[in-house]
């Protein structure tokens, strides 16, 4: 596999008036570098292991103020025993190989259709499902424990209990990740219509297929999302991947207006931003945390107007998952005509893309590949077709994606004996 290990150090310091501070220290070892919250004009002049103890002196005398500002602020700081359970849990998750499938939670409810799956998984190379636990309406799809989504009626615990159904998955050695769709949210929009991209006098602003989007710009929407990570984390799920984590595209963005815009931040900036927020916050309850991505955010050097950009997101998060869908690319994207015709090509270029841009790189590379037909047809070797470029590159954990959970059998290679035992143990939360 290609990817950068992260390896974290963790420094409890108790003030004098008995509060707590956590000391934050992030080293990249394979590129001899700090990277994360603090970066040094000098990392890449001094050793690691020096860099390492001048930067833990120097914070250690910093922490005690600053840990006192935090507090005032309200800002969130895990503590000690949070810090304990999440190195241990996510240091081991992020091992191993991941070879998932998108499960609508729809589905989750239907035995026949559940066993299916499971024998899927047991037959095959598979060991991990992807299933929305917040949905792109807005959705959270089993039965929380929180206020603030009962309050808003955005429940609709079409999974049942979270618990009960990451147990099932765990006892099966699966890998549950779970989706949660972020800024597109029309139950959030509805309830908390201050918290909404408006579109003037004219209410809020909605997309060309009539969905409402919350400004991201807003740090109640961050928490609410915060909020519903931690929780799925604590129910036993042991990753949350962010989906949506983006400014819109579709409709008539020109006119949309962020209630809560910071001009001094740009797009990219306040999304890698959100998302390392998010992702301190599923570490500190052992959880890991992964994004959806557009699929050209390899390829091109700017963020599209979507606040994703390649070199920011990499550096905060689990796992970097480019939607790699061939029918999403246009014309004489790489030289070919028609990407949607050529699904190996295009997923190649896209990943050595990637790679070739991944210096500051802290996230594991993990791709969604296509297996559904939009304009061409889709089967066996066209499926493969595109694992096979993912796996030359040495990216050996992928994610296939299907609306409906219909899946190509014939695309995947049978089940090795032990081959899934390494996940059989642990829970995320």
């Amino acid at each position: 596999m290609i990817y950068s290990r992260r390896f974290y150090s963790f420094s409890p310091v108790v003030p004098g008036d008995g509060g707590v501070s956590i000391l934050f220290i992030r080293f990249n070892t394979e590129k001899n570098s700090a990277s994360g919250f603090f970066r040094p004009w000098f990392s890449d002049i001094l050793p690691t292991r020096l860099l390492a103890l001048a930067t833990i002196v120097i914070l250690l005398l910093l922490s005690l103020p600053a840990t006192r500002v935090c507090a005032s602020a309200g800002w969130w700081v895990p503590s000690s025993v949070e810090i304990e359970r999440a190195v241990a849990d996510v240091s081991a998750y992020r091992e191993r190989t991941i070879r998932g499938f998108y499960l609508p939670s729809n589905l989750v409810a239907d035995e026949a259709r559940m066993s299916g799956y499971l024998d899927l998984i047991a037959d095959t190379e598979l060991n991990a499902v992807v299933i929305d636990i917040k949905d792109d309406r807005g959705w959270i799809t089993y039965e929380t424990e929180l206020e603030l989504p009962r309050e808003y009626r955005a429940v609709d615990a079409r999974m049942g209990d979270l618990r009960e159904l990451a147990g099932k998955l765990e006892a099966h050695g699966i890998h549950a990740i779970g989706r949660l769709v972020v800024f597109k949210d029309d139950r959030l929009a509805m309830a908390r219509p201050d918290l909404t991209i408006r579109q003037g006098g004219s209410g809020p602003w909605r997309d060309s297929t009539g969905a409402h989007w919350v400004d991201p710009y807003s740090r109640e929407v961050w928490d609410y999302n915060s909020a519903v990570g931690r929780e799925v984390i604590e129910m036993g799920f042991p990753e949350v991947q962010l989906d949506y984590v983006r400014f819109p595209t579709d409709g008539n963005v020109r006119a949309a207006e962020y209630p809560h815009l910071d001009g001094t931040i740009h797009r990219s900036r306040l999304i890698a931003d959100f998302i390392k927020d998010f992702h301190w916050q599923v570490f500190s309850a052992g959880g890991l945390s992964s994004i959806d991505i557009f699929g050209l955010v390899p390829t091109v050097r700017d963020d599209m107007q979507l606040g994703q950009q390649w070199e920011e997101v990499i550096e905060v998060t689990d796992f970097v998952s480019p939607m790699v869908y061939p029918s999403h690319y246009g014309p004489n994207i790489y030289g070919l005509p028609v990407p949607n015709h050529a699904p190996y090509e295009t997923v190649w270029h896209t990943m050595r893309d990637g790679l070739q841009r991944w210096e500051a790189g802290d996230s594991l590379l993990r791709p969604w590949l296509q297996d559904f037909s939009w304009g061409y047809r889709y089967g066996p070797s066209e499926v493969r077709g595109q694992i096979r470029a993912t796996e030359e590159h040495g990216i050996d954990s992928w994610l296939l994606w299907n609306a409906a959970g219909v899946y190509t059998r014939d695309a995947l290679h049978p089940s090795i004996e032990g081959e899934d035992d390494e996940i059989q143990s642990g829970t995320g939360g």
